[in-house]
């Protein structure tokens, strides 16, 4: 990675709990550590839940051992590899385990402060869905730990029934706002995407509209598909962003942009 002005942590993915018994995957790489070191980033590595299994999430949080667990392997870790912070990202997460997610964070907080690690959780967006929203008691999570991660992306996303923009500039400040009635402005941390959804859109043999999403896009690809389709691009107001479509294959394409424009904008709102 070259020089990036303005970077200050970075946030490896590195630590995910595999199974009910807490045990946790190990991906770090301490020639990464020294790597980042060396170019004055701090390090807080990622420790992360399985998103795709939500009834494992409900057993480790709901255990005791298993939460001692995941406490005696991260300090661990944390020390082996010179960490300078830990950034806790469980999403997926039933809407009854929202208490036994808190108290989590409130056991390990304390052991990860003696060890002298950041410690910041990644939140959704509030007023969302059960398991990637309403699981999140934003207001006590922000009083237990340093920071707190505004997810403010995917507001249309795989799944969604609509194409639409990753993180509508209009979207984002709602959600701010929200949030910033549950904690303290110094403690939050505003998430933006830098990824693209490409959206697709065909008629079915009845009229209606199937909307799918084939794929996520970098930014640079993203470009790419604009220019090889010679795709009509112009500047939406409410996302913040330049929207682009073409049609192929008897499909109509569909792009909200990440790029420098939107990412200044919805920056900005930190202000």
């Amino acid at each position: 990675i070259g020089s990036m002005e303005g970077l200050d942590v970075v946030s490896p993915t590195w630590f995910q709990v595999i199974n009910e018994r807490g045990d946790i995957l190990n991906r770090a790489d301490s020639v990464y550590v020294d790597w980042a070191h060396g170019r004055g980033y701090k390090v807080w590595a990622l420790l992360a839940n399985d998103f795709g299994d939500p009834s494992m999430t409900h057993k480790v949080l709901n255990n005791t051992d298993a939460r001692d667990n995941i406490i005696r392997q991260m300090l661990t870790y944390a020390s082996l590899y010179n960490l300078d912070g830990i950034n806790i990202d469980f999403e997926n997460i039933n809407i009854e385990d929202r208490d036994a997610l808190t108290q989590f964070v409130r056991e390990i907080t304390p052991f990860f402060r003696e060890q002298g690690l950041v410690v910041s959780i990644d939140v959704g967006v509030p007023d969302g869905s059960d398991n990637y929203s309403r699981c999140y008691d934003i207001e006590a999570l922000g009083e237990i730990v340093d920071y707190v991660m505004l997810m403010a992306y995917d507001q249309h996303w795989s799944t969604s029934p609509v194409a639409g923009s990753v993180a509508q500039l209009s979207w984002v400040e709602r959600k701010l706002k929200r949030t910033l009635e549950m904690i303290e402005p110094q403690k939050l941390i505003l998430g933006i995407p830098f990824y693209i959804r490409l959206w697709e859109e065909r008629t079915d043999e009845s009229g209606r509209i199937k909307v799918s999403n084939p794929k996520a896009l970098t930014m640079e690809e993203a470009q790419r598909l604009i220019q090889e389709n010679n795709a009509d691009v112009k500047w939406d107001e409410e996302s913040g962003q330049f929207y682009a479509e073409y049609k192929s294959n008897g499909a109509l394409y569909k792009i909200w942009l990440e790029d420098e424009n939107s990412i200044n904008l919805k920056s900005s709102l930190v202000h």
